[in-house]
């Protein structure tokens, strides 16, 4: 069966985006990329090898599900799940070697004592831990006050390594704000290095940090976003890495195929409310994509498609499982015409912030929520969306 509406993926637009990156770092700080909430939409298996094949050096998740699935998939690349697992999972971690995140006293405590008690570490394994250190986002991570006693009782725990000590910045696009995060980001490495403690990979730039050159690379960055072709809405990059910057690619299409195409009268009304009327006659076509998809009920009043390389305004409210088109003005549509609601066709591009604006957002939601009804196929591939 053919679907209606689907995403298409370019996965070699992803591994370019990720050479980029690594062109935009030092050679030897190391190129982590997040493939988290279904690699942001697009797919987190055909992400992940994307991002390998692109030039990462690390995977990162945000689950232990997400972990193990690709570990399924086969991939057998460095994983680190940045979110604190539950303790009861410690074996499988370590069984899947996968590397984990602490972020509090009560986050290291649990994991600590359920490890001095794992099959694992009795059959001689080791788990490895990244800290993370709250240095001003306020979400996560350990307070600079309780770091020493945290990190220190890790040291002190048998086959229990810290390989990383991390920090994530709160408007990687501001200065100000990231210099300070930095300085208390500094003092934690410092307060560990007086005590003798390790510290491992350091890492806290993500894909702002990197772009405006708020944070130093250090020894790995974290990239989200900007691996998926976006830097965010009013996020400039820093003079020296603009060009970079310019070279990323979009990876994703959102499209559908009219289930409906008919002509209205003048006065007739779409959809719920009938806050939509005609003022001529119209050429409707009802397209198989709604709200229960991701395609938010924000988008009405102000989203467009794209048919026939021609831009066409969508019209009345969004409901569950479909959504309107006016193509009167965009010629003989048919119902094997590709209609683009996110992504290129011809010269037109709907983006990512376009739709953001809409829905008063980011493009990080706008990419995540759409849902699984919608089937992903890569670029190319029998039914992709043409250029």
């Amino acid at each position: 069966m053919s679907a209606r509406a689907w995403i298409e993926v370019d996965p070699a637009a992803l591994s370019h985006n990720a050479g980029v990156f690594r062109r935009a770092i030092p050679d030897d700080a190391r190129l982590g990329i997040l493939v988290k909430a279904n690699g942001y939409g697009h797919g987190m298996v055909l992400a992940a090898r994307a991002a390998l094949a692109g030039g990462a050096d690390q995977l990162m998740v945000v689950s232990m599900e997400e972990a193990v699935a690709l570990r399924a998939a086969g991939l057998d690349a460095p994983i680190l799940v940045v979110y604190p697992i539950d303790p009861a999972a410690v074996d499988d971690a370590v069984e899947a070697d996968l590397e984990v995140s602490v972020s509090g006293v009560d986050s290291a405590r649990g994991l600590l004592d359920r490890w001095t008690t794992s099959r694992s570490r009795a059959r001689g394994a080791r788990l490895r831990i990244h800290l993370e250190v709250d240095s001003g986002m306020g979400r996560g991570g350990v307070a600079p006050g309780d770091l020493a006693s945290v990190a220190g009782g890790i040291a002190a725990t048998a086959a229990a390594d810290i390989v990383g000590v991390w920090s994530h910045l709160a408007d990687g696009s501001d200065p100000a704000r990231s210099a300070d995060q930095r300085r208390v980001y500094e003092a934690a490495l410092a307060t560990m290095a007086a005590r003798g403690l390790p510290v491992g990979t350091r890492h806290v730039a993500a894909t702002e940090g990197v772009m405006c050159a708020t944070a130093p690379a250090y020894d790995m960055v974290r990239i989200g976003l900007g691996f998926y072709g976006e830097l965010g809405v009013g996020v400039d990059p820093s003079p020296a890495l603009a060009g970079l910057a310019a070279e990323l690619r979009p990876a994703m299409t959102v499209a559908a195929r009219p289930v409906r195409l008919e002509w209205m009268p003048a006065g007739a009304s779409i959809g719920y409310g009938g806050e939509w009327v005609a003022e001529r006659p119209s050429r409707i076509a009802t397209l198989p994509i709604g709200y229960a998809d991701g395609w938010t009920r924000r988008y009405w009043p102000g989203a467009s498609a794209i048919v026939r390389g021609r831009r066409v305004p969508l019209i009345g409210r969004v409901s569950m499982d479909s959504v309107c088109a006016d193509v009167t003005d965009a010629g003989d549509v048919g119902m094997d015409d590709t209609v683009v609601l996110l992504g290129a066709q011809g010269a037109e591009r709907i983006t990512p912030v376009e739709l953001a604006r809409l829905r008063d957002s980011i493009p990080n939601e706008v990419f995540c929520a759409f849902g699984p009804r919608l089937e992903r196929r890569m670029a190319g591939r029998d039914g992709g969306t043409p250029g």
